[in-house]
């Protein structure tokens, strides 16, 4: 059976909360194989950006923390690192670590400290969130004059994207982001990123990259995850049937096959005043 309806077709639904459920026994494990792809460009931009020692970060929406992790590593014992998380039993680790700060906090409904930051960081937040400009203007207000917001979020158009067809897991593509956009989900969420930096005031840019993933490696276990976790609400929307979604299991672990991830838009705003932080 293929899918009958897409993720551009498909409405977000009232009142929906957030796709993922924190609680899902297997949640950690998709949440560090999302690492896995998308940990090391991220790195490469914390230090192309200079993040170094002294400064004071804020990752929002930390997850496992790896993240949390590279940024105290580059700021240092002089630093400090603010992480954030609605779930924040996955970060027990990194609270440990020197300098690091483990908060609850809900970005839709609770203010940040005020000028408090050089760097705030996020990483596939904005796009589940129903109201992205109010939760940028919280960044932006937490941020110190002369600071960076550094927005990390998806454009799903690429994805599966395979040289062995054009059709390559494309209608569980579809089904998948059909069903999570009933969720509040964004298919194409970095590109508002940059829209909402600018208008917040911020001196912004925006660059995209895309990471191709091989059929049982670590990287791919991610979608597979993201498959499974999806699969009882694609049966239920009668998007797929089992045979189908069997079929793309077995095609996702498979070693012979290679195909695009999702392309992750890294947009990156200055506010005004004072002077970016520099490396001593």
């Amino acid at each position: 059976m293929r899918a009958r309806a897409t993720e551009e077709t498909a409405m977000p639904a009232p009142g929906q909360e957030y796709v993922f459920d924190p609680g899902w026994e297997k949640e950690t494990e998709r949440l560090r194989t999302n690492e896995a792809i998308w940990d090391p460009g991220t790195a490469e931009r914390l230090e192309r950006l200079g993040v170094g020692p002294g400064w004071n970060c804020l990752e929002i929406g930390a997850g496992s923390g790896s993240m949390v992790r590279r940024l105290a590593d580059l700021v240092g014992p002089a630093g400090r690192v603010v992480a954030t998380d609605l779930e924040t039993g996955r970060l027990g680790e990194v609270a440990g670590l020197r300098g690091v700060e483990v908060v609850r906090h809900d970005l839709r409904t609770e203010e940040l400290p005020a000028a408090a930051f050089d760097l705030v960081h996020s990483r596939m937040v904005l796009q589940h969130l129903p109201d992205r400009a109010a939760a940028v203007g919280r960044m932006v207000r937490a941020l110190r004059p002369g600071g960076l917001l550094f927005l990390e979020d998806t454009d799903s158009s690429t994805l599966f994207r395979s040289f062995l067809s054009e059709d390559f897991l494309q209608d569980v593509r579809a089904a998948g982001y059909g069903v999570m956009r009933e969720s509040g989900h964004d298919p194409r969420g970095g590109h508002v990123d940059l829209r909402l930096a600018l208008a917040a005031g911020l001196e912004a840019t925006a660059e995209g990259r895309a990471v191709m993933v091989r059929g049982g490696s670590e990287q791919a276990r991610h979608y597979m995850l993201w498959l499974e976790y999806m699969r009882p609400r694609i049966l239920a929307a009668g998007l797929l049937d089992e045979a189908r979604l069997d079929e793309a299991l077995a095609e996702m672990a498979d070693p012979a096959h290679h195909w695009l991830s999702q392309v992750l838009i890294s947009t990156v705003g200055r506010k005004p005043g004072g002077r970016a932080k520099a490396r001593p």
